[in-house]
């Protein structure tokens, strides 16, 4: 009698360390998490919560449509791996999707609360990825208590909820997690550090024409970024005026576009991320980990006698 009861703990922990639910034997398939575009199968590792994506089906190597979700609708939640802290902030309702076929093939949401977005899943053509967190993010969902970061996501189908899909948390007493029932639900572990996290950059150079109306895209034009390290890059602007620079880490960053001597010129704007500032040739920002990606818009008009028209 001892032997089998030191033998449940170990096979609990175990299956907890991998990221798959003991008690989800009632609902057929399987989850994992991946990228936007379902290119990672079954990651467990991401640098922002806002990376983080649901999909459903197969696992390493196998067939497109191999261990897909019954057919149906299903609602998701993120909590800490126990299930006790709730971690997603928007209504149930909010967190729906459509399987068909196997594969996710659509988000549903309440049509109220800021949307999920969706991803085209390039390993099941029609089918589609959903982010665990909403238009909010990084505000959704709220960080997790674990000190390793880890988190879980779970899904169970709307028809096995056990609640108000109108409520964000739904008490429903022991062995029920906000309204999701272990036995009718599978869940996925995965860690997100942010530590690790990075952010892109988006320079864009318009030029007012020579009708005082129409802005237009100047390419090939010079901005140097001075990093925390004080080092300074070269980048020039496409077709589109804009260059992009990612993977940039935390700190403090100076934009300065450099200006050809054959264009004589005026600063009429100068916006960061749709916020104007005064007109200037140079900025400076700090961005730290959980903050938007960074846009700057320099607006010129050339003087008499020179620059793009």
């Amino acid at each position: 009698m001892k032997t089998k009861i030191f033998a449940i703990p170990v096979l609990t922990c175990g299956l907890l360390l991998s990221g798959v639910s003991s008690l989800t034997a009632g609902l057929s398939g399987a989850i994992f998490t991946t990228n936007s575009s379902g290119t990672v199968v079954n990651g467990n590792q991401y640098d922002s919560p806002c990376s983080v994506y649901l999909n459903g089906g197969p696992g390493p190597h196998a067939p497109a449509h191999a261990a897909g979700l019954p057919d149906g609708d299903y609602y998701f939640q993120v909590t800490d791996p126990s299930g006790q802290q709730l971690l997603s902030t928007d209504p149930v309702g909010n967190r729906r999707f459509t399987v068909s076929g196997g594969v996710i093939v659509a988000y549903v949401g309440d049509g109220i609360s800021p949307i999920h977005l969706t991803g085209p899943n390039q390993n099941d053509p029609g089918g589609v990825t959903i982010r665990l967190a909403n238009l909010s993010c990084p505000s959704d969902f709220r960080p997790t208590s674990n000190n390793g970061g880890a988190y879980k996501v779970w899904v169970t189908p709307v028809s096995n909820f056990n609640g108000s899909p109108v409520l964000v948390d739904n008490p429903c007493g022991n062995g029920c997690f906000h309204g999701f029932v272990p036995s009718a639900t599978k869940t996925d572990n995965f860690k997100v550090n942010t530590a690790s996290a990075t952010f892109c950059l988006t320079v864009q150079k318009l030029f007012l024409q020579s009708d005082n109306i129409t802005l237009a895209p100047q390419p090939n034009w010079e901005f140097d970024v001075t990093d925390p390290l004080s080092v300074t890059n070269q980048f020039f602007t496409d077709t589109t005026g804009q260059v992009v620079v990612c993977d940039l880490a935390p700190g403090l960053y100076t934009v300065t576009e450099n200006v050809p001597q054959s264009i004589p010129y005026s600063v009429i704007g100068l916006a960061v991320n749709n916020i104007p500032l005064s007109p200037a040739t140079s900025t400076s920002f700090s961005w730290s980990i959980g903050q938007p990606a960074v846009g700057i818009v320099f607006q010129n008009q050339a003087q008499s006698g020179g620059g793009p028209q």
